[in-house]
């Protein structure tokens, strides 16, 4: 459970507060104690039973509580959900559950106007508030797509490479993409159900045995690889690189989505006019990120496409499932055994010519992990419809 979620959870307990009306205690005379309106007898020395005046009693009830939650009043363990407060006195209300950190409210009914809550959270550990940082981000883009309009789209250039002529028509339908690369933070997940449940979602050309964790033995490419399972430290919002084309097809076939093809990508990145880049025609290094090394998703807002979609020329290059042709026309879908997928959108170690929106000149093995290529996936339907995980 996320740290965010913990606050909420306990928030909701406070707002449940509620003033009960007037209950007419009685109390005994010779030992002082309290007892219910219904008793007249003390229990302890008989003695006759008198009211307490003007004795306000509040109530608060505890809603959506995890199964087995144990609840504690100034450390007496509580029956029931319900808590009868009365002005004046302090509680200390405890509230633990396994697999939660434990909240305590501190309660003071001061008048029938006023009630006094405190609240303490439990810190978590390191690596605790690691993991809550990680599935915050993860959940932030879980559904972060872009719709794109079906439409007749202008692709390629005449300005470019001769494998981006002649500029053409290409008639698309209505698809969405994410509005992010794909983040450490999300691919983590995956990987964390790949463990769980076994190769679900891999293409069945995919070698046998494969391991989808992001690594490379090139010492250029350690501060990039996983370890256990876990990405780079402070790298949870930055793009997931050194995967292959058979880690971002599995990915994208968990997550309910697919990968693009590279006419739907360059849509996506240029618009409908046939713009240069996804910014307009001129190129700008303020809008994009080509430095020293990936930098997290979203980090040059001014660098969007017309549909505004980040991170389109530069930080990751992003796989598509284009098999490479010299003629863009000719190109058919790779089947993940024969031709070389393409790969598109420039990357953070790439120049103002290959970070045009029609470059399409880098095509590899479907094997091929580089520091500088991540990936992005689309989806034929609304996202709040995609459920991760499903086979």
């Amino acid at each position: 459970m996320s740290f965010s979620y913990k606050v909420r959870f306990l928030l909701c307990l406070l707002l449940l507060l509620a003033v009960s009306p007037v209950w007419a205690l009685k109390v005994c005379p010779t030992c002082q104690k309290e007892q219910a309106d219904n008793v007249n007898f003390c229990p302890h020395d008989g003695a006759k039973l008198g009211p307490v005046a003007s004795v306000r009693v509040s109530v608060i009830e505890l809603k959506e509580l995890p199964a087995g939650a144990v609840v504690t009043v100034n450390n007496n363990v509580q029956a029931g959900s319900r808590i009868e407060l009365q002005a004046g006195k302090d509680y200390v209300v405890d509230i633990a559950s396994e697999g939660f950190q434990t909240g305590r409210l501190k309660i003071r009914p001061v008048s029938a106007d006023l009630t006094e809550l405190s609240l303490r959270l439990e810190r978590l550990s390191p690596e605790a508030a690691r993991q809550a940082k990680m599935a915050e981000i993860a959940d932030s883009h879980e559904k972060d797509m872009v719709e794109i309009k079906g439409g007749v789209y202008i692709l390629g250039s005449e300005r470019g490479n001769y494998d981006e002529r002649p500029v053409r028509k290409v008639q698309l339908e209505t698809f969405w993409i994410d509005k992010h690369e794909v983040t450490c933070a999300q691919y983590q997940r995956f990987l964390e159900d790949v463990r769980k449940h076994g190769h679900l979602w891999c293409h069945l050309s995919e070698p046998a045995n494969k391991d989808h964790t992001p690594f490379h033995t090139y010492a250029w490419a350690l501060k990039f690889s996983w370890v256990g399972g876990q990405p780079p430290r402070g790298m949870g919002n930055f793009p997931v690189v050194l995967t292959d084309w058979y880690d971002a097809y599995a990915y994208a076939k968990w997550a309910g989505k697919r990968l693009p093809s590279e006419d739907e990508w360059e849509a996506a990145a240029r618009g409908g006019d046939g713009r240069e880049y996804p910014w307009g025609n001129t190129f700008s290094q303020d809008r994009c990120n080509i430095g020293d090394q990936p930098l997290a998703v979203g980090s040059f807002p001014d660098g969007v496409s017309p549909w505004g979609v980040f991170d389109m020329a530069g930080n990751a290059a992003e796989w598509t499932t284009t098999a490479y042709e010299p003629r863009p026309a000719d190109s058919k879908l790779f089947t993940g055994r024969f031709g070389l997928p393409i790969i598109r959108g420039g990357s953070w170690d790439d120049n103002s010519k290959t970070c045009r929106s029609a470059a399409r000149d880098v095509r590899r093995s479907p094997l091929y992990r580089s520091t500088t290529v991540g990936f992005r996936c689309v989806s034929d339907k609304e996202p709040w419809l995609l459920v991760p995980g499903v086979r």
